[in-house]
């Protein structure tokens, strides 16, 4: 039988970051794996800020409300199409896990500082 450890004797391991060309206004990806992966154009005096978001999503996936696959993001069971404008944007209007992001990041939508 399997349980949870409510205060486990170790510690987690650090998430692993990459660095990749995401494309044009592409700031970081979370990943299922507990990976992350920053636009390698975006300036390192960004760094900490863009990882703090992408660590809110993948705390999102590891409690269980965020998933993804080709063709859509869940939310609390909800599909959203990755095609959609809004969604597609990473718009907090339109995407309840980017607001739950910027707000617990403190980072800004769409802020013109990152450049990428």
């Amino acid at each position: 039988m399997a349980f949870k450890l409510s205060n486990p004797p170790y510690k987690k391991e650090p998430v692993s970051v990459y660095h990749a060309d995401l494309g044009d206004g592409v700031l970081g990806q979370s990943n299922r794996n507990g990976t992350i992966v920053l636009n390698e154009k975006l300036d390192p005096k960004f760094h900490k800020e863009v990882i703090r978001h992408e660590m809110v999503h993948i705390n999102q996936m590891s409690r269980g409300d965020l998933d993804y696959d080709d063709k859509n993001i869940y939310w609390k069971g909800k599909a959203y199409p990755k095609s959609s404008k809004g969604v597609a944007m990473a718009s907090p209007k339109n995407s309840p896990w980017e607001a739950e992001a910027y707000n617990k990041s403190k980072t800004k939508y769409k802020d013109k500082k990152y450049n990428v």
